[in-house]
């Protein structure tokens, strides 16, 4: 695959290995009769004997004299417009790395890139994943930075036409998991994701688990933010929801890959399982809740990193004007007069846990703060502006608007016309968001 000053043959044939990348997909998990359902096992796509290939180029042309020259695309040039063509294209050329290069620069960024083919192979060889962090300080001189590092694995995947985990390179556990599902890891060992008191799991890389077991969820819940997972992850509240049993998700942020091909195996393996996203009440919301749901753009090439079911569950605007005051001075001692006075108001439903999904819910007491603008609830900036029409720009340009995205566009234009913006926290209970879940999740 390595493309030499001499070797036009080899050019051919390293646009033909390209050309046959498009036909070859991971296979699909199985879903099986029970609750229990397996991983698909990593094939790596063929990225063994394509990396194998780069190295049988580097002998050949070390052989015969010529420069070295190794296929090379950015992720972000597949973004630049209708004009960008794929890599695998035969409309656009490949470009190339080159030793020794015309520059200094260029013959380290080549010493960088062969490096890191270099621990991915061996990585391939021996069954083991290394983390991009892992790869950074091996040599924190030669890649200067983790960024570095991040994009030139993205690249390489994106130029093999395979997934970075069809490398064996993951990222550092980002995501967390809660909830009373099993997860049995390829090295025999299982580990359950509802221990007491536990605030979530890190979420393994999908090449690691061999299989889960559901037993009896019913749904799963994305939420943007890490401290009300945390909060929800140990009041139990995947046990004791009015819904039943279900699963919590975080990537503590915008998703990183391994959360987002976790989601999307569940997504295929399990099509009766309901998703639904839980963000803030901003553009930024909007965009992790459809990045999980669609994919991102810098990283389209990526197999299995989507959620075409997934429903956004909230916050939205009525949930912000349904506890927006009546007046624009407000009424705070009348409103705590009246929630006083409202045996309701001081009451939330919670459900306790014993093995069984019928039983009935016990009432707890809670204080119930008043509604009204809050700490919660801002302005937009110029960059949530900015950011809004962005993505409006990207759901007027689809083929087809579904409802969904009417949807999208409607909550961001009240955005922009209210000029507000919200957080999670501004619909929660003094910390305590189960009861507005309870409403929301329709199951």
């Amino acid at each position: 695959m390595f493309s030499t000053s001499g070797g036009q043959q080899r050019s051919a044939n390293h646009a033909q290995t390209l050309d046959s990348i498009s036909s070859r997909r991971s296979p699909s998990p199985h879903t099986a009769a029970s609750n229990v359902i397996q991983f698909p096992s990593g094939t790596q796509n063929g990225a063994i004997s394509r990396i194998e290939d780069l190295f049988e180029s580097i002998v050949d042309a070390i052989s015969s004299g010529d420069e070295l020259a190794i296929p090379y695309q950015s992720t972000r040039s597949s973004q630049n417009g209708p004009s960008a063509v794929h890599p695998r294209s035969d409309a656009r050329p490949m470009d190339v790395v080159r030793f020794p290069g015309r520059t200094v620069q260029e013959a380290k960024r080549f010493e960088a890139l062969f490096r890191i083919i270099e621990m991915s192979h061996e990585a391939l060889l021996s069954g083991n994943l290394i983390t991009k962090r892992n790869i950074y300080y091996q040599n924190t001189t030669l890649f200067k930075s983790q960024s570095v590092v991040d994009d030139m694995v993205d690249n390489l995947a994106f130029t093999l036409g395979v997934g970075r985990e069809d490398l064996n390179i993951v990222a550092a556990a980002k995501g967390l998991i809660s909830g009373p599902v099993d997860l049995v890891l390829r090295d025999g060992s299982t580990h359950s994701c509802d221990v007491p008191g536990d605030t979530g799991m890190m979420l393994p890389s999908t090449t690691s688990i061999r299989q889960i077991n559901f037993r009896n969820t019913r749904w799963l819940l994305v939420i943007e933010k890490e401290a009300t997972f945390r909060t929800l992850a140990a009041s139990q509240y995947s046990k004791s929801s009015r819904a039943g049993h279900g699963i919590l998700l975080t990537a503590k942020g915008f998703p990183d890959l391994a959360t987002r091909r976790f989601l999307s195996v569940l997504h295929t393996a399990r099509p009766e399982l309901d998703l639904f996203a839980l963000v803030d009440f901003d553009p930024h919301g909007v965009a992790i809740m459809r990045t999980y749901k669609h994919g991102s753009q810098r990283l389209n090439h990526e197999e299995n990193a989507t959620a075409p079911r997934l429903r956004w569950l909230g916050i939205h605007s009525d949930d912000i004007l349904s506890n927006w005051p009546k007046n624009s001075q407000g009424n705070s001692d009348s409103s705590q007069s009246q929630a006083s006075q409202d045996p309701d108001s001081q009451v939330s439903v919670a459900y306790s846990f014993d093995g069984s999904q019928s039983q009935r819910p016990a009432k707890r007491i809670r204080i119930s703060k008043t509604q009204g603008p809050s700490e919660s609830i801002s302005p937009l900036t110029q960059i949530d502006r900015k950011r809004a029409v962005e993505i409006m720009t990207e759901i007027s340009s689809a083929e087809h608007i579904d409802s969904e995205g009417d949807d999208q566009m409607r909550e961001l234009q009240r955005m922009l016309m209210l000029n507000i913006k919200a957080e999670i926290q501004a619909v929660d209970n003094y910390g305590d968001i189960a009861d507005w879940l309870d409403g929301k999740l329709d199951i």
